[in-house]
């Protein structure tokens, strides 16, 4: 276990072990304390084991509420799972930074040697270039594939696998610095390489370099060997520059001009360097990057989409077991082939394409999936590369290398913004709740206070109710006056009614009766007036004029 005692404090803050030197096997390997400070030399079954990451995952979780299971969805993002291909990594990238460090001994002469040297060199401003008896052959490592096939993820597992920086005691006194990661300039600058480079040391360190030489106004040759110095100084095992294919947008004058200084950091300088970029930088590797690698023995790696096999099968197995829909999807031999169909065996593509599909059915509330809803998401939300698969399905290669660079959905602001959006409809639905219920309790106090006034008023209880009912339905927002006046003035209308209707009534009763005696005095064949005389409605002329 380590303790206090073993660790240092850099000025920065950052905590970093000293070297715990271990016996080595290889003949190459002994007596060199870079090598000796490295973590052992895995097997392949340990290597797998090192490399898998499986985050916990309780199937209770499939119980929390739609934002809690938001949070957990991107637990998927940090899923690693290792193939042949990340196992085959993990041992090239193991020989070629122990393999960097054979010819760099700082116990030996020759290392001393090549310090003073690219000093002397600074301070006489002489142009690049170590002696020949005292240059170094170090080796280079290229790694190709397609967007989002694994390959930055792969060398990120297996860089975890080292620590970064390990400090030697005395005799020492160094910073070992095992490796360093950047990214290919988009301006295909030298110069802003070499700044980043100094940038990135400084956040290790807590050293100054890029106040003392991140400069502009130092030429190309004196940056890089600024440069080469300060990797000698720190032992740095391996250089890894990634997205490669950034040199591609570039003038030809000036990736031709980076690629030159590559090979010269590896020739002359003696930093082994990886290159990582997709299948459009194959012919800038291939054509300025051969002469760098005729020490390399590493070979080179071609990193392709899976094929549908048994490591396809414990890849799609593996991340299944992350599923936080109400419903279970069970895992059958046609989700995993509609899976390849789908993401064309691009790893990245299946995990987006699960995730997201989680994310709809979650916040639609359909809480399984199913092929329609896969379907629907890669549609909808992964448009930009659905070209690129049909091209991948197709097999033309001209085709493909059209979308390589097509820029990858960013699943975390993606899940942040529909956060936001289903806790907003959340909201909104809340709101919405409380005003009802607040006009529900209006409507009802009014309510009351109308029909308790109107039955003071001796109006029926029956009646009072529904005059107040009416009034509060038609006017929601009514208060308990106007409320009044308008109850009194539908009662007068009401009233008003009521006695149109029985004048109306009594109208047609008396009506229906004249018609019934006259239909009566029909059959008796008498005529309308007779019938009507008969029947004592009218009076006959005759009788009036004798009275």
């Amino acid at each position: 276990m380590m303790t206090d005692k073993d660790i240092v404090n850099l000025p920065n803050g950052i905590q970093v072990p000293y070297a715990v030197y271990t016996k080595q096997e290889v003949s190459d390997f002994k007596g060199n304390p870079l090598i000796e400070a490295l973590p052992p030399i895995l097997s392949f079954e340990e290597s797998y084991e090192k490399l898998s990451y499986l985050p916990e995952y309780r199937p209770e979780e499939r119980n929390l509420s739609v934002h809690h299971r938001y949070h957990a969805l991107l637990r998927i993002t940090r899923i690693y799972q290792p193939t042949n291909k990340t196992i085959e990594l993990e041992l090239k990238f193991s020989r070629f930074l122990r393999y960097g460090y054979v010819n760099r001994n700082p116990d030996s002469k020759q290392h001393t040697m090549v310090l003073n040297e690219l000093k002397d060199r600074l301070i006489n401003k002489y142009d690049l270039g170590l002696s020949n008896d005292i240059r170094t052959t170090s080796s280079s490592f290229t790694l190709m594939g397609f967007s989002g096939i694994g390959k930055t993820s792969a060398i990120e597992r297996v860089l975890s696998l080292y620590p970064q920086v390990i400090v030697h005691k005395y005799p020492l006194n160094l910073f070992q610095i095992t490796f360093l990661k950047l990214n290919s300039p988009h301006d295909g600058s030298i110069k802003t390489l070499c700044m980043d480079f100094f940038l990135k040391i400084d956040q290790l360190l807590g050293t100054n370099y890029f106040e003392k030489y991140g400069n502009r106004r130092f030429s190309n040759s004196s940056m890089v060997v600024r440069m080469g110095q300060v990797a000698r100084i720190h032992c740095l095992g391996a250089l890894i520059i990634d997205e490669i294919q950034h040199l591609l947008a570039n003038k030809k004058s000036e990736s031709d001009e980076l690629m030159n200084f590559f090979v010269t950091m590896v020739n002359e300088i003696g930093v082994p360097i990886m290159l990582i970029g997709t299948m459009k930088a194959k012919s800038i590797l291939q054509k300025d990057f051969r002469q760098a690698r005729r020490s390399s023995g590493h070979g080179d790696m071609v990193w392709e989409q899976m094929k549908n096999d048994d490591s396809w099968q414990v890849l799609i197995s593996c991340m299944w077991e992350y599923q936080w829909t109400k419903k279970e999807a069970k895992l059958t031999d046609d989700w995993i082939n509609f899976l390849y169909k789908e993401s064309q065996g691009i790893t990245d593509i299946a995990l987006k394409l699960y995730f997201l599909a989680q994310s709809y059915v979650i916040e639609c509330g359909i809480e399984e999936l199913s092929f329609d809803v896969v379907r629907h998401v890669k549609k909808e939300y992964l448009k930009l590369v659905i070209p690129f698969l049909k091209a991948l399905e197709s097999g033309k290669v001209s085709e493909i290398v059209k979308y390589e660079d097509i820029t990858p959905l960013n699943l975390e602001e993606f899940l942040t913004s529909r956060i936001s959006r289903v806790n907003m409809q959340h909201q909104i639905q809340i709101e919405k709740e409380k005003q009802a219920d607040n006009r529900k309790k209006k409507e009802i106090s009014l309510l009351e206070k109308l029909i308790v006034t109107l039955i003071s008023l001796d109006i029926e209880a029956e009646l009072a109710e529904k005059l107040a009912r009416d009034v509060v339905k038609e006017n929601p927002t009514v208060d308990i006056k106007h409320g009044m006046f308008l109850v009194m003035k539908k009662m007068d209308d009401w009233e008003n009614a009521k006695d149109k209707k029985e004048l109306e009534e009594k109208k047609n009763k008396q009506s229906n009766k004249l018609l019934s005696i006259v239909e009566k005095g029909r059959e008796n064949q008498l005529t309308a007036r007779e019938a009507l005389i008969e029947a004592g409605f009218i009076n006959s002329i005759t009788k009036e004029l004798l009275l």
